[in-house]
C-alpha cells in the first residue's frame, strides 16, 4: 500500500512516469492487499493506465479488473492511436476489453454491422444461422427447423448480446448507457431472452431481445422498491419491434419506434402534484447538482464555488434563468448530441444575433436555412469531446455554404450578412470561451440539450420525433379532406413522408403545405407552426416513498 502511495504521490507531483513504473504498482498493491481495502489506489493506478495506453486483456486479475477500471477516460485511443476521451467496450467476436473514442466506436460498429450483414447474405449460411445470431424475423419461430430451441452456447449468447448492441445504437447516441453484460434467460419453447434495463440520467426503460421469435420489446421501468429515489420510467406502455435479419434495417426499425416514444430527444419530466414541498425542493437541487457536477469536476472545484461564480457572470445567469429556469425547466440535464444541435442552431444562430432583425423573405426560406444550420452542426457534436465550437464557426461563415439548390446562405441575406455574421461569431465564441474555460464539455451539452428542448424548437427538423410529427400531420390532413401538394397528390402520403427526411430539398409548396396546412379550415387540421402533436411527452417522476415528514 506504502508503495502504491509513493507512486500515485509522485504522479500527483507532476513526475512523469511510465506505464511500467505504474503498472509495476499496481500489480503489487493488487496481489498483497485485499479488493476492496486497496480499491481506491487501484481505481487511481487504473486510471493513470488508461491515460498511458496501458488495458489489460479479459483474463487478467482473474477476470475481475473492470471492477476498478474506470468506465471511462482520456488516453490513447486503441485503434487510432490518439489522445482522446474514451469509453470501455466488453470483449465479443473474439476481441478483448477495449478503450475507444467516439469515432473509432463508430467505425467498430459500422464493421461489426457490414460482417453479420454480409455473413447473413453467403448461401447456406443464413438457415443455419439464423436462430441464433440474426432472429428469423418479424414472424417467429422456435428454432430454425421448427423443433424446441437449444440451449445457446456461450459464443452464441455473446452473439446475441452484438446484435442487440447494434440495433440500440440509436438509443446509445442518444445518451442511454448500454450495459456491458446482459441478464439472461432461456426456455425450449420461446428460446434465449435478453434482458435488462437501460438508463439516461434518471430515466429507465426496460429492454428484452428475443431473437428466436425476431422481436425486441421497449417496456416501463417500475422501481417498486424505491431503490433508485430520482428515478421515473420513460415509457407508459409496452413497444413491441420486429427486428429483420440485416442489422442496419433492424436499427432502423428500434430507431423508428424509439423515435416516436421521444426516447431520441430530450426527456422532459415534472413533479407529481402530490409530491410534497421538500420533494420538489430535493429535485430541483439534484437537477442543478447533475447540470454543474462536471463543470465542477472540470474545474476541481467545490460545486457550491462553481454555482457562485455563474451566478456572478451576468450574460450565463441569464441563460441558465431564461432558458433552463423558465423555458426548459422541465427538461432533464441529459446529454443527447441532436437536441444539442438544435440548440446550438436556436441560441447562436436564430437568437441573441442579427438573424431575426435579417428576417428572410418567407418562413420557407427561414425554415431551409435552419435546417441547413442543423445539419451543418449536427457534423461537430460528439457526446464526448464535446462541440468543437471553431469548426462550427467555420463552417457558418465559409462563402462556400450553401443551400441544396447551390444558393449560398450568406447572399441571402444581402448587405445584412455583414452583421449576421457578426454577431452568430461573437455568440459561438463566447460559448466556445465558456465550454474551454469555465463550464467543460459536459456540462456545455447538457445546457445545448436543455436549449434546443424547449417550446421554440418543438417543430424544428433535427429530433428524434420529426417522422412521426410528419406522419400525424399527414393522417389528420388526409382524414379531414386535405389534397396533399404536387406531386404527392398523385406519389401518395407515403412518398411524401419518405421526402420529408430531408425537407429542406421538397419544393417551396410542398415545404409551406406542411408547415401550415393551406386550405385548412380555421378549427384545423394543424401543420407544423400550430399542431399539438409536436409537443414531446413529458413523464411524471412521483416519489411516492417521500411524505412530508420525511418518513
Amino acid at each position: 500500500m506504502a508503495a502504491a502511495l509513493g507512486v500515485l504521490r509522485r504522479s500527483d507531483e507532476g513526475q512523469s512516469l511510465s506505464g511500467a513504473v505504474l503498472l509495476a504498482a499496481h500489480d503489487l498493491l493488487y496481489e498483497q492487499v485485499p479488493f476492496p481495502l486497496g480499491e481506491s489506489s487501484l481505481c487511481r493506478l487504473a486510471e493513470l493506465l488508461v491515460g498511458r495506453g496501458v488495458v489489460p486483456k479479459s483474463s487478467d486479475y482473474e477476470g475481475r479488473w473492470y471492477l476498478w477500471w474506470p468506465k471511462s477516460g482520456r488516453g490513447p485511443c486503441r485503434d487510432c492511436g490518439k489522445s482522446r476521451s474514451l469509453t470501455r467496450f466488453s470483449g465479443r467476436f473474439g476481441d478483448d476489453y477495449r478503450y475507444l473514442c467516439a469515432r473509432c466506436r463508430a467505425t467498430e460498429r459500422h464493421v461489426i454491422a457490414e460482417r453479420v450483414e454480409q455473413l447473413h447474405a453467403m448461401p447456406g449460411v443464413q438457415a443455419a444461422h439464423s436462430a441464433w445470431v440474426c432472429g428469423p424475423g418479424p414472424t417467429g419461430t422456435r428454432s430454425a427447423g421448427g423443433t424446441e430451441a437449444e440451449i445457446p452456447s456461450a459464443q452464441e449468447w455473446s452473439e446475441y448480446a452484438t446484435r442487440l448492441h447494434e440495433m440500440l445504437s440509436p438509443l446509445e447516441w442518444a445518451g442511454f448507457e448500454l450495459p456491458e453484460e446482459w441478464d439472461t434467460d432461456f426456455d425450449r419453447r420461446h428460446g434465449g431472452l435478453l434482458f435488462e434495463t437501460l438508463w439516461r440520467g434518471d430515466g429507465g426503460v426496460g429492454v428484452s431481445y428475443h431473437p428466436h421469435e425476431g422481436k425486441v420489446v421497449l417496456g416501463p421501468f417500475d422501481d417498486v422498491a424505491g431503490q433508485w429515489p430520482h428515478s421515473y420510467s420513460l415509457l407508459e406502455d409496452s413497444l413491441e419491434i420486429p427486428v429483420p435479419g440485416s442489422g442496419r434495417q433492424a436499427a432502423a426499425a428500434v430507431e423508428v419506434a424509439a423515435g416516436q416514444a421521444g426516447l431520441l430527444d430530450a426527456t422532459h419530466v415534472y413533479v407529481a402534484e402530490s409530491a410534497p414541498e421538500e420533494a420538489r425542493q430535493e429535485f430541483t437541487t439534484h437537477r442543478i447538482r447533475r447540470i454543474f457536477q462536471p463543470a465542477a469536476e472540470f474545474r476541481r472545484l467545490p460545486l457550491n464555488e462553481l454555482l457562485r461564480e455563474t451566478t456572478e457572470d451576468h450574460w450565463l445567469s441569464s441563460y441558465l434563468d431564461w432558458v433552463v429556469g423558465r423555458a426548459g425547466q422541465d427538461v432533464a440535464p441529459d446529454i443527447v448530441p441532436d437536441a444539442a444541435a438544435l440548440g446550438v442552431a436556436a441560441w447562436c444562430w436564430r437568437n441573441n444575433t442579427a438573424v431575426e432583425a435579417h428576417h428572410l423573405e418567407t418562413d420557407v426560406l427561414m425554415a431551409r436555412v435552419n435546417i441547413a444550420v442543423t445539419r451543418l452542426t449536427r457534423q461537430y457534436i460528439c457526446p464526448v469531446e464535446g462541440i468543437d465550437w471553431d469548426s462550427i464557426k467555420d463552417a457558418l461563415m465559409d462563402p462556400g455554404w450553401a443551400l441544396p439548390d447551390t444558393t449560398p446562405i450568406h447572399s441571402l441575406f444581402g448587405e445584412g450578412w455583414t452583421e449576421v455574421a457578426a454577431t452568430v461569431c461573437a455568440e459561438l465564441d463566447r460559448w466556445r470561451r465558456l465550454d474551454h474555460e469555465r463550464l467543460g464539455a459536459q456540462t456545455t451539452l447538457i445546457l445545448m440539450t436543455i436549449g434546443g428542448s424547449t417550446g421554440y424548437t418543438d417543430s424544428w427538423w433535427g429530433q428524434g420525433r420529426w417522422h412521426s410529427i410528419c406522419r400525424h400531420i399527414l393522417d389528420e390532413a388526409i382524414a379531414a379532406g386535405l389534397t396533399l401538394p404536387a406531386p404527392y397528390d398523385r406519389n401518395g402520403p407515403e412518398a411524401f413522408l419518405a421526402d420529408l427526411h430531408t425537407p429542406d430539398r421538397l419544393s417551396d409548396a410542398a415545404l409551406d403545405w406542411i408547415i401550415d396546412l393551406r386550405g385548412a379550415a380555421f378549427e384545423g387540421p394543424r401543420g407544423l407552426r400550430m399542431n399539438r402533436i409536436t409537443r414531446p411527452p413529458r413523464h411524471c417522476w412521483d416519489p411516492f416513498w417521500h411524505s412530508s415528514t420525511g418518513v
